[in-house]
């Protein structure tokens, strides 16, 4: 009996050993280095499974698993819904639909958290890579947008009997409150093990006085501050209180260069959002899109990673990433020399930062 429990007590002693060896604990991390933006929602967006969202997750070099993106904004700001075009934000005015109401925000909240696609593809991707056990070097993060209220708009809908008034900010801030309440319920039903909450994402891209939008930024914030979830924001370059973002309420900021997207937009616009970003202590977007198989915008693609460089912000900063909706998707699939060319080089410096991930972290505030 006593050879039965003391061969029972070794092999189970074995399991814990190895259980213990292939599922190492991953740290965890609050901060995000590399920021992939993924337009996930409407019907014209590319379908987002784990198919799609390897390549952002990682690469296979040379039987090596490098390290890409640690972090994923999910973000919609206008989709088709029954045949109908619905604006999430607004800028300036709408987008050429109308402004959502409740329950297209609750279309929204099922489209982010529809199976197999968004964060829980990345999930699908880290447990497929963990059973091979293959870990990253840290936890990777999802962040989501939050649809903002239309300023004006009295349609959106009820909250605990109420009609809300976007007239009003607080109105505005209680249907935000109850969207961010319904993102992290969502979450806690996906069940996800491999991805951390990594908090909200701001989708204006200005702060407008004339709308009251900074006390709205103000109370949706010391809601945040309560649940000990960050807010960030990608203001355009000569956004309305872009300087004054910390004050205003924002974790981290993200300056829009916006060079890339005409072709005689002058150096001096991506130099001076990147002299701006330094003197108001934000952090940078790169941008490109699928714009980036045409010469002229392959070479504004080479500048921003220049220009970057001799910023120092490839060493210091977190840096988001516009794709323009999955340009390094198709960049990934395409067998064209140039386009190659240019997912390696840009490949190259996310590995190396994350590989030098800690050093980033610590630099910045």
């Amino acid at each position: 009996m006593r050879k039965v429990i003391y061969l029972i007590t070794i092999c189970a002693g074995l399991v814990l050993s190895s259980a213990t060896i292939t599922a190492p604990k991953v740290p965890s991390s609050k901060k995000i280095v590399d920021l992939a933006l993924i337009y996930h929602g409407g019907a014209q967006r590319v379908h987002w499974n784990a198919e799609a969202l390897k390549h952002y997750v990682y690469r296979n070099n040379e039987k090596k698993t490098d390290w890409l993106y640690d972090g994923f904004l999910f973000l919609e700001f206008s989709a088709k819904i029954n045949g109908e075009q619905v604006d999430f934000e607004y800028n300036n005015g709408l987008r050429g639909g109308r402004g959502a109401t409740k329950k297209d925000w609750q279309w929204l909240l099922e489209r982010t958290f529809a199976p197999q696609e968004g964060p829980k593809a990345v999930e699908h991707i880290l447990d497929s890579l963990a059973k091979n056990k293959i870990f990253p070097p840290f936890r990777r993060r999802a962040v989501f947008a939050l649809p903002l209220p239309i300023f004006e708009q009295r349609n959106w809908g009820e909250l605990s009997g109420k009609s809300l008034d976007f007239t009003d900010v607080k109105d505005r801030a209680q249907a935000m409150i109850w969207y961010i309440d319904q993102v992290r319920e969502h979450w806690r039903k996906s069940n996800i093990k491999h991805l951390d909450f990594g908090g909200f994402y701001w989708t204006h891209e200005a702060v407008f006085d004339k709308h009251n939008d900074k006390e709205l930024v103000r109370l949706v914030k010391a809601y945040l501050e309560k649940i000990n979830e960050p807010l960030s924001w990608i203001p355009y370059y000569g956004a309305e209180n872009s300087p004054f973002w910390k004050e205003i309420g924002f974790d981290v900021a993200y300056q829009q260069p916006n060079y890339f997207f005409e072709v005689k937009t002058p150096m001096e616009i991506l130099t001076g959002a990147i002299r701006f970003a330094q003197d108001n202590k934000l952090s940078l977007e790169m941008e490109y899109d699928g714009r980036v198989d045409q010469p002229e915008f392959r070479k504004k693609f080479y500048e921003y990673l220049e220009k970057f460089d001799d910023a120092k912000a490839w060493n210091k900063l977190p840096i988001a990433y516009y794709d323009g909706d999955g340009a390094w998707y198709h960049m990934s699939l395409s067998k064209d020399v140039e386009m190659q060319k240019m997912k390696n080089r840009l490949g190259d410096i996310i590995v190396k930062r994350q590989l030098n991930y800690q050093h980033i972290a610590n630099t910045w505030e």
